[in-house]
């Protein structure tokens, strides 16, 4: 499931062509995909050699998106767990 998940990042982050060849619908989910943001830093680093101060339009979005992501991920994973506790879905070896 990771490799597909991340097939769909790669497909909609512009590494293959550019985020405005996109169709219409799927251009926001570019926008809200970290992928987007980090290939855009890597290339400005890596082809134009930008420093921290010039590849700052690829990192602030990235910054947000962890503030956003990480605790979202933590409760989703502790919601989880709690259901997974309560249903004894949860294995326990040991």
């Amino acid at each position: 499931m990771t490799v597909v998940m991340q097939s769909v990042l790669l497909l909609i982050s512009g590494i293959f062509y550019p985020l405005e060849v996109l169709p219409g619908r799927i251009q926001p989910f570019a926008w809200l995909s970290p992928a987007t943001y980090i290939l855009r830093g890597i290339g400005m680093a890596m082809i134009d050699g930008a420093g921290l101060a010039d590849a700052w339009p690829a990192i602030w979005p990235l910054l947000i998106i962890s503030v956003l992501s990480l605790p979202l991920g933590l409760w989703v994973f502790g919601a989880s767990l709690r259901y997974a506790k309560r249903t004894g879905r949860l294995k326990r070896s040991g």
